[in-house]
């Protein structure tokens, strides 16, 4: 696979979000709506140890709406990125491919942060997102 060449967000980090201003500071340049293939979303509720919700996506069957981010220098923004989503441990930076939605599905070489395992999805509480998509009103959801 080609090394991809900007990263796949779907939670947080899209415009609009709360954590976009982290994707600024990384050196954002743009965005485009775009979806993944073999993905599912989850929401993960707020809890005493999360004092916000918050996505996250494993393999399988269903396609993940978000968009795709590309940056000035990537590999100086996957350093904060990675911080943010705690990858490594909470999620793990993965190579795939992403859809770009507005170039009737453009395939695009992105990094996707997928959520570290079903049974720790589980162990949050995590919820399927059958449509595939989340938004910061997602916090109604618990």
């Amino acid at each position: 696979m080609e090394s991809p060449e900007a990263v796949f967000v779907y939670g947080t980090l899209k415009q609009g979000e709360r954590n976009f201003e982290v994707s600024r500071q990384a050196g954002w340049l743009r965005s485009e709506p775009a979806y993944l293939e073999g993905f599912r979303l989850y929401h993960i509720p707020q809890s005493d140890i999360r004092p916000y919700a918050y996505p996250g996506v494993l393999k399988g069957e269903g396609r993940v709406w978000g968009e795709v981010q590309w940056f000035a220098d990537l590999e100086q923004a996957l350093g904060l990125l990675d911080q943010l989503e705690d990858e490594g441990s909470e999620y793990q930076r993965s190579p795939t491919t992403a859809y770009l939605s507005e170039r009737g599905g453009a395939p695009c070489k992105v990094w996707v942060y997928v959520y570290s395992s079903l049974q720790a999805m589980r162990g949050v509480g995590g919820l399927w997102l059958p449509e595939g998509v989340w938004g910061e009103q997602m916090r109604s959801k618990g």
